[in-house]
């Protein structure tokens, strides 16, 4: 039996397991802050699944503070607690147990300007009370509405965090950050209080910071030293995470840059401090066998998953079910951060993330009926893998010599390795289903005719946009930019212009940087409003800025010689010579839709789905495949 499936004391409750859902802010309630049935369905599907011990993200509890995540539950008021219990009794009746957790904001400014809130040392002593009291109000209501207890959020910058060090306290009485006692002051006063208001019964969990990525923020020593202190003051277990707004947002939620399970030395010197409380690792923690090393070697006593379980619910059954191979791991593309319309995947590989109202079961009444299905990238993956579930019997054809299709490519440029995780998850899904796959056969009508299917899925992808009219365009020094990522040039201290500054484009610039090259990359397009901008482009920007990239936005393509990219400067119209020893093309992509156009009218069931229909996200490519296979009647 897995160590990760035995249940664990932690205070007052018993866990079925140590597997944790880490707080999320999914944004699900309402614009007033009430719990909603989607939100319900949300949390009790992990429940469902055998979490054991599940947290909301930041519930409101300062309305009146001028900083606030949008549509988080409420707990600042008794109007809230039919809501909130309406979610406890949906979590504890599938046997697990369930957190709010009480949260402010302090300096961390959210929908305000950051001249509206308040720093550590403009709070008086007064209002230092009045805050803490108004967190036990919020526990109170928590425990009304059956909760389990709270877990107090000391890490990510926000209001706790910031007593913590000289990095955001400045103050000099008994709550400055001249030593981790002083720090956690208000944090231990807190526990105290919220255990005397609330009984034994009822668990105080801690969350705090590993790692600030600065020397005057927490580091693993300083979290070290806050363990005990934690533990003295009755805290029944201690998470440990890193990062946030104020300092690094990637160490709160790290994308493909980072290791699995990256975050497990910090939580492994708090465990080192000498605790005897359960102390919990995060940090993209995805496969069973890594976790259960970790727990083997006595690094942490439970484990923590936030967007592991986003991308796979169902993680702790095939774990019990010996079901490994079954699951489709995260892979830290960082889509889960943009916002999500009902009925649109949350989730790059999770079709159904954040549509559990939807109440989506696969019926099986293929009746062993074939399905032909044109290309083997994520969307005929996705669509295959979904149909075979059904009773169907897909058939691919795929012109390259594997699958994996862009998924393939994408993984190519550094921080993008974990995209073949999804491959992976396909390849075995593949196996285990006996999915016929047609590997290096390009489809064509007749192939598909042949077999007679029940019904076609044209998966064909996208085509590159190449505008033929730029004079020196077809030069051998031009490569197309999936040319350049299927086949990476060695070499380094070359000067490359990349044309696009796309998310490929970017992600295939930095790498170039990475290995010694100078890199200039140009778009005719104006710098992008961030507030219209994916997570995923904005941290390939940042990624590419980092690593010395030339980045010239409103710069027009105006010509390719052997040596050199000219361009138009669109806001002072001047010509720019830019020295180019390779140039790469990564102008965008357009709908590969000549098989569907050709062969449409010789099916009666046939559906262009992915790229091939409209480009896009990966993400929305593989709902698109998934949504489609299973309403196919």
């Amino acid at each position: 039996m897995y160590k990760i499936l035995e249940p664990i004391q932690v205070g007052p409750m018993q866990l079925r397991n140590r597997v944790m859902y880490l707080a999320m802010a999914k944004g699900l309630s309402t614009p007033d802050n009430f719990i909603t049935d989607r939100q319900i369905a949300y949390y009790e599907n992990y429940a469902k699944n055998h979490v054991g011990l599940i947290v909301t993200g930041a519930c409101i509890t300062f309305p009146d503070y001028p900083s606030k995540l949008p549509m988080q539950p409420g707990i600042y008021d008794d109007k809230f607690i039919p809501g909130m219990k309406k979610l406890v009794d949906a979590v504890h009746s599938h046997g697990s147990k369930f957190l709010f957790q009480p949260w402010h904001p302090g300096i961390t400014a959210y929908g305000c300007d950051a001249t509206e809130v308040k720093a550590v040392a403009d709070f008086s002593l007064e209002e230092i009370k009045e805050l803490q009291n108004t967190f036990v109000q919020g526990a109170i209501r928590a425990q009304k509405a059956g909760a389990d207890g709270v877990e107090v959020h000391i890490a990510h910058n926000y209001l706790l965090e910031q007593f913590l060090t000289p990095l955001f306290n400045k103050r000099t009485d008994e709550y400055g950050a001249q030593n981790m006692e002083n720090g956690l002051r208000f944090t231990t006063e807190l526990i105290g209080m919220i255990k005397k208001a609330c009984g034994a019964g009822f668990a105080v969990t801690t969350k705090i910071n590993g790692n600030d990525f600065n020397p005057e923020g927490m580091t693993a020593e300083k979290a070290a030293k806050a363990g005990p202190i934690l533990e003295a003051a009755g805290a029944d277990m201690i998470s440990v995470s890193a990062g946030g707004g104020l300092t690094n947002i990637l160490g709160m939620s790290a994308d493909g840059r980072s290791p699995e399970g990256w975050k497990v030395p910090l939580a492994e010197a708090v465990k080192k401090s000498g605790v005897k409380i359960p102390v919990m690792a995060t940090g993209s923690l995805r496969h069973p066998e890594y976790v259960e090393q970790v727990l083997a070697e006595g690094r942490c006593d439970m484990i923590g998953m936030g967007r592991g379980l986003l991308a796979e619910p169902e993680w702790v059954v095939k774990l019990e079910q010996g079901r490994e191979r079954e699951m489709h791991h995260c892979i830290s593309c960082m889509h889960c951060m943009n916002p999500v319309l009902p009925g649109v995947s949350g989730c790059t590989v999770n079709p159904l993330a954040l549509r559990e109202l939807e109440d989506i079961v696969l019926k099986e009444d293929g009746k062993e009926r074939k399905v032909a299905i044109a290309g083997g990238g994520p969307a005929g993956l996705e669509a295959a893998v979904t149909l075979a579930k059904r009773g169907f019997v897909p058939v691919i054809f795929e012109k390259k010599p594997e699958v994996g299709g862009m998924e393939l490519i994408g993984s190519v440029p550094d921080g993008k390795s974990k995209l073949k995780w999804h491959i992976e998850y396909f390849r075995n899904e593949v196996e285990r289903l006996g999915i016929q796959v047609n590997a290096g056969k390009e489809a064509d009508g007749d192939d598909i005719a042949a077999l007679d299917p029940y019904a076609v899925f044209v998966c064909t992808g996208s085509n590159p946009v190449i505008p033929g009219s730029i004079p020196g365009i077809k030069l051998p020094n031009v490569k197309e930019v999936r040319d350049i990522l299927a086949d990476f040039p060695e070499g380094k201290g070359k000067q490359v212009v990349i044309v696009g500054a796309g998310l490929v484009g970017l992600e295939c610039g930095a790498t170039y940087a990475s290995r010694g090259n100078k890199v200039t990359i140009i778009d005719m397009l104006p710098p992008s409003d961030p507030a219209a901008t994916s997570t995923e482009q904005m941290l390939a920007m940042g990624h590419a800025m980092a690593a010395g990239i030339d980045i010239r936005m409103k710069h027009k393509l105006l010509e390719i010689t052997q040596d050199a990219v000219k361009a138009e400067n669109l806001e002072t119209g001047e010509s720019v010579s830019i020295p180019a020893d390779e140039v790469v093309l990564s102008m965008g992509v357009s709908a590969n839709n000549g098989l569907y156009n050709t062969i449409k009218d010789r099916f009666d069931r046939i559906y262009n789905i992915g790229d091939s229909d409209k480009t896009g996200l990966i993400a929305e490519a593989v709902q698109s495949a998934f949504d489609t296979a299973a309403a196919l009647d």
